[in-house]
């Protein structure tokens, strides 16, 4: 079934996009939700973020510029198109107009909500989700906001499952590599995820190597960088007093920093293991 023109113009005239930016319908071709365009966001919140990226040596911490109005509605629909064609679940877009665009409805309710409320399938979902990045990053792909928030859950069927990803208004490829964007899709998912996970830390590990090892040389690669530059930040103060932000952080640093410490000899570069044996 499709959208009619009486859908349309009904999305048209309604307030409630224009006041929220979303708005969930009922139409002819289903459940959809409407967004509406955002205002363009101050760029010294950019610059602010880029200096700590440029500082830590992390190139992939750079904040992929927010454009908002029409250029960030074309960002949006540009990348759902490229993600449905290489088969991944995203939103289908339905509709364009000049200040608004209509899509598919995927639900209400999302993994990080889920994971919080410790929902007895979390796990599960959350291995989803991480499946989810690996053939999403073997199709030739990225995420922009790739946090758990981002992942929505559909709770029809018995068990739950990942319904699709959402949030697509700024494109990361304009201020970094692919590869950059596939391993700050990993740094986005473990640090909105592993606080609320709740593992213990050799289970975690155990589940964090079987993901890894099905991803690209060039992405382990990189994420081995970065779990090295991360480790100390496992040494902030353990307590929610700082925040939840500063929790989940310590969460991610703490798996990298025994990332960096499994897998260290294996990733050491053969030319400098070569210079290290000359010099003995």
């Amino acid at each position: 079934m499709a959208l009619t023109a009486q859908d349309l113009d009904r999305f048209a005239r309604s307030p409630g996009w224009r006041a929220s930016r979303l708005e969930v319908f009922d139409s002819g071709a289903g459940k959809v939700i409407v967004k509406g365009q955002r205002a363009p966001r101050h760029p010294a919140r950019y610059r602010l973020l880029n200096w700590l990226a440029r500082g830590m040596g992390l190139p992939l911490l750079k904040a992929a510029p927010m454009h908002g109005g029409a250029r960030a509605q074309a960002v949006e629909i540009e990348r759902l198109s490229h993600l449905r064609a290489a088969g991944m679940r995203v939103p289908e877009v339905l509709h364009v107009a000049p200040d608004h665009f209509v899509m598919q409805w995927l639900g209400e309710q999302n993994l990080a909500s889920l994971l919080q409320a410790r929902h007895p399938h979390a796990m599960a979902l959350w291995r989803e989700g991480a499946n989810a990045l690996v053939q999403l990053h073997a199709a030739g792909q990225y995420l922009s906001q790739g946090f758990a928030r981002n992942l929505i859950v559909d709770e029809g069927p018995q068990p739950p499952r990942l319904a699709g990803m959402i949030d697509f208004e700024d494109d990361p490829l304009e201020v970094m590599t692919l590869v950059e964007a596939q391993v700050r899709d990993w740094l986005s998912y473990l640090h909105s995820s592993l606080w609320s996970l709740g593992l213990p830390a050799a289970q975690l590990d155990a589940v964090l190597d079987e993901f890894m090892a099905r991803e690209s040389a060039a992405v382990r690669a990189l994420f081995f960088r970065i779990c090295d530059r991360l480790g100390w930040l496992r040494l902030l103060p353990a307590t929610r007093r700082l925040g939840r932000e500063v929790v989940s952080l310590q969460a991610l640093a703490d798996a990298a920093h025994r990332y960096r410490q499994r897998h260290g000899a294996a990733l050491t570069p053969v030319s400098q293991s070569t210079e290290s044996d000359r010099t003995r």
